[in-house]
């Protein structure tokens, strides 16, 4: 089968913003010559060959049953959209509401890099707002990319790619605020976030639905995180940890086990939506990648209880970003290419490091003596971070780029407008 492929027509190129019109090659492309045809070579390609058609079938759909965000955020986020101007591309407008979570990030590491200290006031209200903007940003690109004729599979990943990078990175932000940085509660909170957007991703999946319920995490989720945010920059951060009046529990207590809680009846809804949709029980081994790498991460923390003290909870959390990212990127990728073939080995190697580590801190728990001091520790899970984001870095750009060239558009900017009417 030859590996070239003949350019693709104006008409064709430009499926993503109108209707496309197939035409006919023409002797004269029949004729042209190999040195100006463009080719993408094999060996770049993310997408396999007989599955990469499939982009130009996608089509999104969606079932958002939030009230928040049906009669308060949708006339806001209406309203807002029309200020964005016409040639700034959806995915632009996702990534500069990224680019808040990321400064709140590296504000966080600077003045709390132990995840514990305290911050200065101010830090609380600049997260919140930062967070809160994020949120209008992801909302609203969605309306842009409908304004400017630039829907597409591109959007769904890049979108909820940043999505789920914000979900660890958001956890990480508000661990000084409530005080859990060095505690179990920390890997607790963060495997209850991860779990509430696998969920709604595996869900999607099955369903080819994004079904967003009563209380979602891009709706509720971000407004309780902003609201935990601004109350601790009001109040300081011991306010979470004071009894309640009449109360044998602190606002912390109440925090986690209503997030418990709202994970459990999730997990709920997410299975009975798909067994009705697949009328199989089958999908549910879908949530294997994600239990199987909590219980490893769990068993490490378990064995090496010093770990989170004694700097490993930072390395920790920027390892479970990117190994999040590529996991739920790899299932969002099968989903917009129609590959019936769920991605259970999806970023395989961290589980793999992951294993690795685990395995030696509970071998050395029980030997009553650790196997490896704890700088080489801290050490291997900075090594794994950087392989983990080096490892996304690679699978999200061959992804971009092998779309892109599908489709013939680019990421950040527009290249073919839409023609008003």
């Amino acid at each position: 089968m030859p590996s070239r492929r003949r350019r693709r027509t104006p008409s064709r190129a430009r499926s993503t913003s109108r209707p496309a019109t197939a035409r006919p090659p023409t002797a004269q492309a029949d004729r042209m010559p190999t040195s100006t045809v463009r080719a993408t070579p094999r060996t770049t390609r993310i997408i396999p060959a007989h599955l990469v058609s499939n982009l130009r079938l996608y089509k999104y759909a969606g079932a958002d049953k939030s009230l928040v965000s049906r009669y308060i955020l949708q006339p806001y986020w209406t309203a807002l959209v029309e200020w964005v101007p016409m040639w700034m591309a959806p995915n632009l407008v996702t990534l500069i509401g990224f680019a808040f979570i990321v400064a709140n990030v590296l504000m966080t590491l600077w003045w709390s890099p132990d995840l514990v200290t305290p911050l200065p006031r101010w830090c609380y209200f600049v997260f919140g707002l930062g967070l809160f903007i994020y949120q209008s940003l992801d909302a609203i690109d969605g309306k842009q990319a409908r304004r400017t004729g630039q829907s597409g599979p591109l959007g769904e990943l890049f979108d909820h790619g940043c999505d789920a990078l914000n979900t660890t990175m958001s956890v990480l932000m508000v661990a000084p605020a409530l005080g859990y940085g060095q505690s179990p509660w920390l890997l607790v909170s963060l495997g209850c976030t991860l779990a509430n957007f696998y969920l709604t991703t595996w869900e999607e999946y099955h369903t080819g639905v994004l079904y967003l319920g009563l209380i979602s995490g891009p709706v509720e989720g971000i407004l309780m995180i902003v609201a935990v945010l601004v109350s601790t920059g009001i109040f300081g951060p011991a306010m979470w940890h004071a009894p309640l009046p009449g109360l044998p529990l602190t606002a912390f207590d109440l925090t986690m086990a209503a997030g418990i809680l709202v994970i459990v009846l999730n997990l709920a809804t997410s299975i009975q939506n798909v067994v009705r949709a697949t009328r199989s029980l089958q999908p549910i081994a879908g949530l294997a990648p994600f239990f199987v790498a909590c219980s490893t991460v769990g068993a490490w923390a378990f064995a090496s209880p010093g770990l989170l003290r004694e700097g490993g909870n930072v390395p920790l959390m920027l390892w479970i970003t990117a190994w999040f990212g590529h996991l739920v990127g790899s299932i969002i990728l099968a989903h917009v290419v129609k590959d019936h073939r769920f991605p259970y080995t999806a970023s395989g190697a961290n589980l793999w490091m992951a294993a690795v580590g685990a395995g030696c801190s509970v071998v050395g728990y029980l030997a009553g003596a650790p196997l490896v001091p704890r700088a080489a520790e801290i050490g291997y899970l900075y090594a794994c971070a950087t392989t983990a984001w080096v490892t996304y870095a690679r699978f999200a750009s061959r992804v971009i780029a092998d779309i892109c060239d599908e489709l013939d558009i680019w990421c950040l900017t527009i290249k073919h407008p839409k023609k008003q009417a």
